[in-house]
């Protein structure tokens, strides 16, 4: 005759607990991908917002001026820090030119070589006093 236990042994087999194990690696892989995906367009929305307001710096010494700011003082007084780093760790990279009919009439102000997203910049740019919104594009050199 058998013994009878008082109590049952229930669990888990070691099969259901590897599935298990392997289900919930697959959620995290997934959601660490998300998250890096949210936080590079956090990053590049910040840097479209900075752009964005040293294009508006630079557009008012341009009506003031007739000119784009082209030194690192000119660039300090119009407002715009030089030393200002962008969401990546870099600083930001800003070229006054020349075109026809006019001196230092245009610029473009792009983040520090950061590879944002499939290497491209965000970069912003105006002409004769006039900026265009700052977006994602291919390095300007």
């Amino acid at each position: 005759m058998k013994k009878q236990l008082f109590f049952q042994i229930e669990g888990f087999t070691l099969m259901e607990m590897i599935v298990v194990l392997v289900i919930i690696g697959l959620l995290i892989a997934g959601g660490i991908g998300f998250y890096n995906g949210y936080i590079e367009n956090s990053k590049i929305t910040k840097a479209k917002s900075q752009i964005s307001v040293m294009q508006g710096a630079m557009d008012s010494f341009y009506a003031g001026n007739g000119v784009y700011p082209s030194t690192a003082a000119e660039l300090q007084l119009s407002g715009i820090d030089t030393a200002a780093l962008d969401p990546w760790g870099k600083n930001y990279v800003i070229s006054v030119s020349s075109t026809e009919g006019g001196e230092n009439n245009c610029y473009v102000i792009h983040t520090g070589f950061a590879l944002v997203h499939q290497n491209k910049v965000v970069a912003g740019s105006g002409k004769w006093g006039r900026s265009q919104e700052p977006d994602v594009v291919d390095p300007p050199y």
